[in-house]
């Protein structure tokens, strides 16, 4: 699959009001944190889960932008 086309999906996904509600969802719970804790483990578990969402965020905006 294009990378073009893996973004249109993005868009089409995330544009309706479940999608939207999702993507709030998403990023309240793992993109407006804190990663870092004692732990190293854990910090690069949470920053994982962190790059998830940035992938999501980056490819919606992309493809608005193209």
């Amino acid at each position: 699959m294009e990378l073009k086309e893996l973004k249109k999906f993005y868009q089409i996904t995330f544009d309706s009001n479940e999608g939207q509600q999702v993507l709030a969802d998403l990023t309240s719970a793992y993109y407006h944190r804190s990663s870092f804790v004692t732990c190293p483990y854990e910090t690069a578990y949470k920053e994982g889960q962190r790059a998830v969402i940035i992938r999501i965020i980056n490819l919606i905006k992309e493809q608005k932008n193209d």
